[in-house]
């Protein structure tokens, strides 16, 4: 989620954020109001965020532009996000809501701005009605100039304490300023939890003067404070973690598929033994597309052509052995094969 701060998620991604609650009572709370991005010196990309998407949010869903087929890189993929209204009418937040902004938002490496925008538009106003519609287009466009102000969060090294607090504490002010104290809970309270964990647990650690035993008591303490699902999510995390382990071990010891299946069944069950079994199966047969691209690729290279008559027969090469997916991840790994 873009704002993490601490080891794990301190980078800033655009990648998760929850949420759930809100809008549907008679008489809400007024909401925040955003910062204007006019207040950023000299960012012209910022502005015209801002004012690309306050024009998107006025017009009429039947207006919004056509920015056609996804970027490569979403082609094919879904946010499965299913918006909700209460019985009112107005919007009801979910856990999932920002995904999907930040599923289009995903692709702004490949496609302007104002496509991206109008994506997110024409996909709440599938989804929505007045006033849930206006709402999340508010919400839209806040999340949009809180996206942009992150940038302006300084730096902290990710094992300094002292310098995640500080860090920590931006972000937290931030998102008050961006978001009503509704929307902070509904959003934010999961993943502020689980950084003020590593904030807190790097300051134990850091501290002399503790025995070992004092220090292993302070830290399952400090564990305790975490939400449930929380906790739940970093066991069920670790347990991955000793499987992986434990499977790469087994792997190096020279243990059959049989084996590893079984020891994968002990500790998740058949069903999750199964899907790990294909998922081996589609990555090997993966890694043997890979190796047998870059034989042909460097027989290619060793064949003396000229070098734009070698870049079109490695483009016809990738045509021919991968789909237009497959060819994204190939073009990035080609410089590693």
């Amino acid at each position: 989620m873009p704002g993490k701060i601490i080891p794990i998620a301190l980078a800033l991604s655009a990648a998760t954020i929850g949420a759930t609650l809100w809008l549907s009572r008679p008489a809400p709370e007024p909401q925040a109001q955003a910062k204007p991005i006019s207040s950023l010196p000299g960012d012209a990309r910022s502005q015209q965020a801002s004012a690309t998407n306050q024009r998107l949010s006025e017009a009429a869903p039947s207006a919004l532009p056509d920015p056609g087929p996804l970027p490569p890189s979403l082609q094919g993929a879904s946010h499965g996000v299913s918006l909700r209204m209460a019985a009112d009418g107005s919007l009801l937040l979910q856990e999932d809501l920002l995904h999907l902004f930040d599923f289009y938002l995903a692709g702004l490496g490949e496609e302007e701005l104002d496509k991206v925008l109008s994506r997110i538009h024409r996909d709440l106003a599938a989804q929505l009605r007045e006033p849930a519609l206006a709402q999340a287009r508010d919400l839209l466009r806040r999340y949009v100039d809180y996206r942009i102000a992150l940038q302006q969060l300084p730096e902290a090294d990710n094992l300094d304490a002292a310098a995640l607090r500080q860090r920590l504490d931006a972000l937290n002010a931030m998102r008050r300023e961006y978001f009503s104290a509704a929307e902070y809970t509904a959003f934010f309270a999961r993943d502020n939890a689980e950084d003020e964990y590593m904030v807190q647990r790097l300051t134990l650690v850091g501290q002399s003067g503790l025995s070992p035993a004092q220090q292993q008591q302070a830290l399952a303490e400090l564990e305790l404070q975490l939400p449930e699902e929380v906790r739940a999510a970093r066991t069920e995390s670790a347990r991955h973690g000793e499987l992986y382990a434990a499977t790469q071990e087994l792997q190096k010891q020279g243990a059959s598929a049989e084996e590893i299946r079984q020891l994968r069944e002990q500790t998740l069950g058949a069903e999750a033994a199964t899907a790990l079994a294909e998922l081996d199966r589609q990555q090997a047969a993966w890694k043997q597309r890979l190796a047998d691209y870059a034989s042909e690729r460097d027989r290619l290279r060793a064949a003396g052509l000229s070098d734009p008559d070698l870049q079109a027969a490695i483009a016809e090469l990738q045509t021919s052995r991968f789909d237009e997916l497959e060819r994204l991840r190939v073009q990035a790994l080609d410089a590693e094969l």
